[in-house]
């Protein structure tokens, strides 16, 4: 049965067959969430770029559709964008209600453009524009990953272009016709990794009655723990210039300190703000164990700002929109210094854990039927914690087996949620302002979580447990 393999995600979304890297297109228009991505239809390696396509109503169950844009005389189809054109500004609809525009980067051998393509049946079959590119190449090696959106208060359109160590910004009235902005980011120290696949967004804070602009930049490589990850400004945006709060000088802040979350970008058209990315890491992504698929998604994730002391936070929270098919609630645990409970779970699903009075150092484990143990470990007094990714098949890369660090932020943690897939571990902190994701292949099947206390005593004041519903069912 299709999306029943072994290791197939069950509640991510993966394509029925062949490579996927970068979630694309992401828009939501008449009742459905579009879900482009980076696609190989031929194959399982990263080659013959396509965007494949799949839609959602909740951002859960996922319906995977044709392909979207295929490669023509202009190249390959690279990551890019989407926006819903409801008021026609691109003239380029018979109605004037509008429809969907595609704003993409082409790419023939390294030679980069950026191009556009309309839809008027809900993104089912796309029309590519005659006078492509709308932004012929500039030299620039790196010049790709088109992120579009409204901009309100200057009333047009902005793009934000990565281009290798900086991004640019372009205006346009019309989709078509693009104007150079301004430029951002040389000044941040990219080492060897080369700027991918922005995204420039306004986030409320939560509490209060501001909003933020919020860059967001992937980097490959660079990343907290080697390889491939998103960071993010914040401060703000004129409809030309991005003045960031951070000083060049300051320490980057990372959406996600796991080694397996890349390219996320957000929904346009959409009341709150939801993003996915994709569930990988250049360093080991084409050799990953799992076939006829290659890669994953995230889950989605709801994203706001949380405010502390003179910092602004990335907060965010996945998106589950569908109920337990079962939940085990356990309230008043205590777990003393030196033990651990254990219960017995399904190979997907999740844990939420309330910490009434949380241990200077404790963890939880997920343990496979084959006795493989994936161990999540909190360390309040260094700030950190450690997922230790040492068990499971590694042997497809040597970069793979490791054990992948981040910060709390100087936070206590109150609320834990840990959700796991056949092939993935996600870490969620405080509500989701601390987030790890990482991928794990197991040799069996995980069938118990393990919850320890190192130092101190571990009250939990509710433990949940978490059985949910395939996204193929």
């Amino acid at each position: 049965m299709h999306y029943q393999e072994a290791r197939r995600p069950q509640i991510h979304f993966t394509p029925q067959e062949n490579w996927m890297n970068d979630p694309n297109g992401l828009v939501y228009f008449d009742g459905e969430y579009h879900l482009f991505y980076q696609h190989n239809p031929n194959g399982n390696n990263h080659a013959d770029m396509h965007w494949g396509h799949a839609v959602s109503t909740d951002l859960y169950h996922w319906e995977e559709l044709d392909i979207a844009l295929a490669p023509d005389h202009l190249g390959t189809i690279f990551s890019g964008s989407a926006v819903a054109d409801t008021h026609n500004t691109s003239g380029l609809f018979q109605q004037a209600s509008g429809g969907l525009v595609a704003i993409f980067t082409h790419d023939q051998e390294g030679h980069q453009q950026q191009s556009i393509a309309y839809s008027e049946d809900k993104g089912r079959t796309w029309t590519k524009y005659e006078g492509n590119p709308v932004i012929p190449n500039t030299e620039l090696q790196d010049f790709r990953d088109p992120k579009v959106a409204w901009h309100e208060e200057s009333e047009q359109w902005v793009m934000v272009l990565a281009c290798g160590d900086h991004v640019q910004f372009f205006g346009s009235l019309n989709l078509i016709d693009w104007k150079h902005l301004s430029s951002f980011g040389r000044e941040y120290p990219s080492d060897d990794g080369v700027w991918e696949c922005p995204d420039l967004i306004k986030l409320p804070v939560e509490g209060t009655n501001e909003k933020e602009w919020v860059l967001i930049v992937s980097i490959n490589p660079g990343g907290p723990n080697g390889g491939s990850a998103v960071y993010y400004f914040t401060g703000t945006f004129d409809g030309q210039i991005f003045h960031p709060n951070e000083a060049a000088s300051n320490a980057l802040k990372w959406a996600d300190e796991g080694r397996d979350f890349y390219a996320s970008i957000t929904w346009d058209n959409t009341e709150d703000t939801y993003w996915i990315g994709w569930m990988n890491n250049w360093n080991y992504a084409k050799t990953a164990p799992v076939s006829p698929w290659r890669s994953a998604m995230s889950l989605v994730r709801k994203i706001t700002l949380q405010r502390h002391q003179d910092n602004y936070l990335l907060k965010q929270e996945p998106v589950i929109s569908v109920g337990p098919v079962r939940a085990e609630k356990n309230s008043a645990l205590t777990i003393s210094a030196g033990e651990s409970q254990s219960y017995d779970v399904t190979p997907y699903g999740s844990a939420e854990f309330c910490l009434e009075h949380p241990s200077e150092q404790w963890g939880f484990q997920l343990v496979s039927d084959q006795n493989e143990v994936f161990r999540l470990e909190i360390n309040q007094d260094d700030d950190s914690y450690t997922f230790y990714r040492t068990e499971g098949q590694s042997d497809f890369s040597q970069d793979f087996a490791s054990e992948i660090t981040g910060a709390l932020h100087g936070l206590k943690l109150e609320q834990i949620s840990a959700i796991w897939d056949n092939c993935s571990l996600e870490f969620f902190a405080n509500d989701g302002v601390v987030v790890s994701t990482n991928l794990m292949f197991p040799y069996g099947k995980i069938h118990a979580i393990e919850l320890y206390s190192v130092k101190t005593e571990l009250v939990v004041s509710q433990l949940t447990i978490n059985e949910f519903p395939s996204i193929w069912k």
